[in-house]
């Protein structure tokens, strides 16, 4: 809007004793002869749609920023009837997160209301954050500046968008995001483009479950000969985790904490109560090598947690093999009775 060119000759104004309140009036309004001037495009504002594939199963133990989910829609420019918004001179663009919430770290996340899940939105290789900043020339549309004459144009958001849901939340619960708008773009004061998505999302968290919660492994009788230096081990006696991830698409992983001694991050397990035997431990061997043991916890990340599969979610019932032997620890050996118990906390991702 151009402002009201309303000015009073500075006599009259002087005869009247309101010099003070006319220098008031004045730079309340010179501000504003510094403003873009900015008109709609005659195609109007254009909204991006964007369709992503539904449902999604969220992996419960999923790293938060983790993608859940993506989706992608473009605009066509057409000069002979511009959409966004042109202007004349620079102007900045006003992004709103319809959805409620600023963004966010480096990606530019905008939460979606309470449900856990945010999104970005990415246009030529950069992320668009919640809030006032300026354009960068990178993003104009070529085709539209030729609809003024020696100035600025602003498009629209795009020309492609893609939007990526987010999991912000630790635990995400089955929900459905609605259909609708989720992000508007203003230039000038003017709308230049909303994004938009095209129909309901359905969120599942699911998870697998273990078919073995309890496994007993023995590793038999074992002479000292068998064990030279330090390092040595018995053969391996195996045994399987049973796993049922079946309608879970997801990776699992699984850590191995010692019971008697959480702390131990070794990958000897140290001997139960009731062991009489000493000089000895105890492994879990994954692929012919000796599993490090760490926190009793299902995190993504967590401290010697390893990958042990993935499940596609359908006919995903499967058998991990693992193994256990005996492991020299000391010089010193002794016989008697070693025993030793292990937890595993499953991971899925």
């Amino acid at each position: 809007m151009k402002p009201i060119r309303r000015f009073v000759h500075p006599a009259a104004v002087a005869t009247k004793g309101l010099s003070s309140a006319c220098a008031l009036i004045l730079t309340m309004l010179l501000p504003g002869t510094a403003h873009a001037q900015c008109t709609q495009g005659s195609a109007g504002a254009p909204s991006l749609t964007i369709s992503i594939a539904s449902p999604i199963t969220v992996a419960r133990d999923a790293a938060v920023g983790s993608v859940i989910g993506q989706g992608t829609a473009t605009v066509t420019f057409n000069s002979a009837a511009p959409f966004g918004v042109h202007c004349t001179t620079d102007a900045s663009a006003v992004y709103t997160n319809l959805q409620g919430g600023g963004s966010s770290g480096s990606n530019s996340v905008m939460p979606i209301g309470s449900t856990g899940i945010g999104y970005t939105l990415q246009a030529n290789g950069q992320y668009f954050p919640s809030g006032a900043r300026k354009l960068p020339v990178s993003l104009f549309e070529p085709a539209s500046c030729s609809q003024v004459a020696g100035g600025r144009c602003y498009a629209y958001l795009g020309p492609t968008i893609t939007m990526q849901l987010i999991k912000l939340s630790p635990l995400v619960s089955s929900q459905t995001l609605p259909p609708g708008q989720y992000f508007s773009t203003t230039v000038g004061g003017l709308n230049a483009s909303t994004v938009s998505l095209a129909s309901p999302v359905q969120i599942a968290n699911q998870t697998c479950t273990v078919t073995t919660p309890s496994i007993g492994v023995s590793l038999g009788n074992v002479p000292l000969s068998r064990f030279q230096a330090v390092g040595s081990s018995s053969d391996t006696v195996p045994f399987q985790i049973g796993l049922n991830c079946s309608g879970v698409t997801t990776n699992y992983y699984v850590t191995f904490t010692d019971n008697n001694d959480p702390a131990n991050h070794s990958n000897a397990l140290s001997l139960a109560a009731g062991s009489s035997a000493s000089g000895v431990g105890i492994q879990i061997v994954k692929d012919g090598s000796p599993v490090s043991f760490g926190p009793d916890s299902s995190a993504a990340g967590n401290l010697h947690q390893i990958f042990v599969g993935a499940s596609a979610g359908s006919g995903s019932v499967v058998s991990l093999p693992f193994g256990g032997r005996y492991v020299k620890t000391s010089n010193t050996m002794t016989i008697g009775s070693a025993k030793g118990v292990a937890t595993f906390t499953m991971s899925y991702q």
